[in-house]
């Protein structure tokens, strides 16, 4: 047959060559899921080395936003169509000044990478402030009387306020009082003589641990003189005279330590504490020997008083609501109605021996900095017809009715507020130019405490702190090969997948501060979070407190209450607070007792900066305004001297090692996920009248990762599961294990139980615990308050 110069042209499909795809039977779930997709990669791989093509997006480092602006290996701007606007189309560069961002020759001053990978700069495309920036105003130096010192009036002494001569010489011989501060001195005039119930309200730091506790320590001394008048003994077993609620189990054990320094000068007087976290029979060991006077934690105590059968307080004469409007926001209002029921029910109890002096009422006190709205509702729970015991006036808010819904305290007058600008991107950055600037002489500083979010964030960021970024740039002589080797993953490993519960050890709680700290002037950094067990909450806390070097708390709100921490003199809300209360709490850690402090906020560029007339409300003698390039300039310049903006690239030097020793450690990166997951499922927990100065909607989710060292898209941060530690979705597994198991044998008719139901013996969910179950795991998958710890 002759050439018909016909030429066919047959299009195949691209994988008419391959094999057919496998179907894979048998096993978990998981593991086939595993095995079609390594089987799908191999295909992938197949078909790149057959047709020389590679379709592997390439890795641009961490996510950009839009119009965001990528620095390649090379110093020189990556260059590639964008297709990210909102029209899909395609976006033409952008000719002229860029927004927010430096000149374009300001971008060759930037590190080259050593592996040519391509990084976003920190310093293009930050969003720019709303508010024009303040005028500089010059700070006022004149000094300034501390609103919460102690009184120097000759007649405001102890003696002269009932106190008897024992104690007030013990005050100020063993616990170096001299002087009552104001609280203290209307404190003790009004609850030593009379038996009404009160209410106190004072600044931070002024002394209200005092000013309840020596009134009560006064009467009960007085009632044992009349007892051993009348030939009776008074010793731990006359009975429970006084009892102190406290919101956290921190709070209850300072309160504790300085009841105990009050009663080494009446040592027949005994006092004790029952907090969760601890074992029960050791504290019903420790009521069963007897107290008079007795710290608590709400919970807890309700859990006593309906099962130790040993605990009597019919005798109760005083009850102390410590920090009272924090004991509402926790929920504790149900079980104080329980324990102030409970009480009214035991006192009816008749003596079988009369105790003189002991008054006939119980006294109610509630105490507090700040007082909400649903401080009025504990006040009808707890306090009848109670007396103000105040300080200063303050700014009363009322409803519609003419009631008063909120009293706002002032902040300490001696307490230096100020306030820092910061796009998402430099967060991280800012922060350890800030720090670094503190700690740059010795002795400027001596205790600093920085607040944040979430119990993630805490221990990614105790982590980083505690790494010596700087070092690891010097040193590093491994490429991303050897580096892998190392960490005995395979050499085609993929970052994003992460073995789970890789997370800091629970009993770390310290380490030298080596991101930040020099060696002129060594830093130890402590962390603090409600996730940790108690014991070492309470370790962390005693050592920093004790820690005679200079020393940095990371921390949650669990350390914004109640607690006198001494030196602070620099507190940080990295994070701002979830209500401006908790932001008079958190600066009220410095400034104590007449003492100087500092205070510094982060806000973020846009509605946060609708904040700082929150700050304003609390009548700060200086609050000063700060950017994030000012802040910058002083932590990253060498000599001290700016010059030719060294300064900038030794920030984008430290983000660039930072990202490395992130993105390389599978640990620090399950670390930094969770800690990005946390801070954002926190930040849509602000009270209702604040969300609109922190409006998810207006948060650029890419560049807050890289606020924590990531440069993953925002989409493909996801780290499953509970937070490592907690074991309550691995019970929960367990037991619908077992029950299917029952299940099961119940169907099959043999009447046997499982191994893991026989061992469980959990009993059979009804109709409304199994919706109850579906309800929660619904909670916890659309973020939950149970899931992103918040400390």
């Amino acid at each position: 047959m002759g050439d018909d110069g016909m030429l066919l042209n047959f299009e195949l499909p691209t994988d008419a060559f391959q094999a057919p795809k496998k179907s894979f039977k048998g096993g978990s779930w998981k593991d086939r899921l595993t095995a079609r997709k390594s089987a799908e990669w191999g295909r992938k791989k197949a078909e790149e080395r057959a047709t020389g093509k590679s379709n592997k997006t390439p890795d641009y480092g961490n996510v950009r936003g839009e119009k965001e602006e990528f620095i390649r290996g090379d110093g020189k701007p990556a260059k590639r169509p964008r297709t990210d606007n909102h029209d899909g189309g395609f976006q033409p560069p952008r000719t002229g000044p860029r927004p927010g961002g430096r000149a374009p020759g300001m971008r060759e001053t930037l590190p080259k990478s050593t592996n040519g990978e391509v990084i976003s700069s920190l310093f293009t495309y930050n969003p720019a402030a709303k508010a024009a920036k303040p005028d500089p105003v010059a700070e006022d130096e004149t000094p300034v009387e501390p609103s919460n010192a102690p009184l120097t009036d000759e007649m405001a002494t102890f003696t002269n306020l009932g106190l008897s001569p024992n104690i007030a010489s013990h005050l100020l011989n063993k616990m170096n009082i001299k002087a009552p501060t104001e609280i203290q001195r209307k404190s003790l005039q009004q609850l030593c003589t009379t038996d009404k119930d009160a209410f106190i309200q004072a600044q931070t730091g002024s002394g209200k641990t005092l000013a309840y506790l020596l009134p009560i320590v006064q009467r009960i001394s007085e009632i044992s003189k009349k007892m051993k008048a009348e030939g009776q003994d008074f010793n731990r077993k006359s009975g429970l005279f006084a009892l102190v609620l406290a919101p956290t189990r921190e709070l209850s054990k300072q309160i504790e330590t300085v009841l105990e320094g009050l009663l080494s000068c009446c040592h027949w007087i005994v006092g004790g504490t029952v907090i969760g976290g601890e074992k029960k029979q050791s504290e019903k060991a420790r009521l069963r020997k007897g107290l008079n006077i007795l710290v608590a934690t709400p919970g807890r105590l309700a859990d006593h008083l309906n099962n130790t059968e040993v605990l009597d307080v019919s005798r109760v004469r005083w009850l102390v609501l410590d920090e009272g409007d924090r004991l509402m926001e926790l929920g504790f209002d149900q079980d104080i109605q329980k324990i102030v029921s409970n009480l009214n029910l035991r006192s009816r109890k008749v003596q079988e021996t009369p105790i003189p002096g002991l008054p006939e009422k119980r006294n109610t006190v509630l105490c507090s900095a700040t007082i909400k709205a649903d401080i009025e509702q504990l006040k009808s729970i707890a306090l009848h017809d109670p007396v103000t015991i105040a300080v200063e006036a303050s700014e009363r808010t009322n409803d519609a009715n003419g009631e008063v819904t909120e009293q706002v305290f002032s902040a300490p007058a001696q307490l230096k507020q100020s306030y820092a600008i910061v796009p998402p991107k430099q967060r991280l950055v800012t922060l350890i130019a800030v720090l670094k600037q503190a700690f740059k002489r010795k002795g400027s500083v001596m205790k600093c405490i920085v607040f944040m979010s979430c119990a993630d964030s805490v221990d990614f960021h105790f982590e980083l702190l505690t790494h010596d970024i700087a070092s690891t740039s010097k040193d590093k002589k491994k490429d991303s090969s050897d580096a892998m080797q190392e960490l005995k993953l395979p050499k085609q490993s993929r970052t994003d997948k992460i073995p789970q519960g890789n997370t800091i050890a629970e009993n770390r709680i310290d380490g030298p501060a080596a991101a930040f700290a020099t060696s002129e002037n060594p830093v130890h950094i402590f962390r603090l979070h409600g996730s940790l067990q108690q014991s070492t909450r309470t370790a962390a806390l005693k050592a920093f407190s004790k820690c005679e070097d200079p020393a940095v708390l990371v921390c949650t709100d669990v350390a914004s209450r109640g607690l006198d921490l001494p030196n602070v003199d620099f507190v940080i809300e990295y994070d701002p607070p979830f209500s401006k209360e908790d932001h008079l709490h958190r600066a009220g850690r410095t400034a104590r007792a007449g003492k100087e402090g500092r205070a510094m906020i982060f806000l973020q560029p846009g509605c946060e900066e609708g904040y700082v007339d929150i700050l304003k409300e609390s009548r700060p003698r200086n609050l000063t305004h700060h950017d994030a390039d000012e802040l910058l300039k002083k932590g990253f310049s060498a000599s001290g001297v700016v010059t030719n903006r060294e300064w900038e690239q030794a920030a984008t030097e430290w983000q660039i090692e930072s990202e490395r020793w992130t993105t390389e450690h599978p640990r620090h990166l399950e670390q930094a996920r969770r800690a990005y997951q946390s801070h954002i499922r926190a930040y849509t927990t602000h009270i209702a009248s604040e969300r609109s100065m922190f409006d998810m909607k207006q948060l650029h989710l890419g560049h807050l990762a890289k606020a924590f060292a990531l440069r993953d898209k925002p989409g493909s941060i996801r780290v499953p599961g509970l937070r490592p530690g907690k074991e309550d979705g691995a019970k929960m597994k367990t037991a619908r294990r077992a029950q299917a198991g029952k299940n099961h044998a119940a169907a099959s008719g043999d009447g046997k139980r499982s191994r893991d139901a026989a061992d469980l013996d959990v009993p059979e969910m009804t109709d409304e615990q199994e919706a109850r179950r579906k309800m929660n795991k619904m909670g916890r998958s659309m973020g939950g308050a149970s899931e992103f710890n918040l400390g």
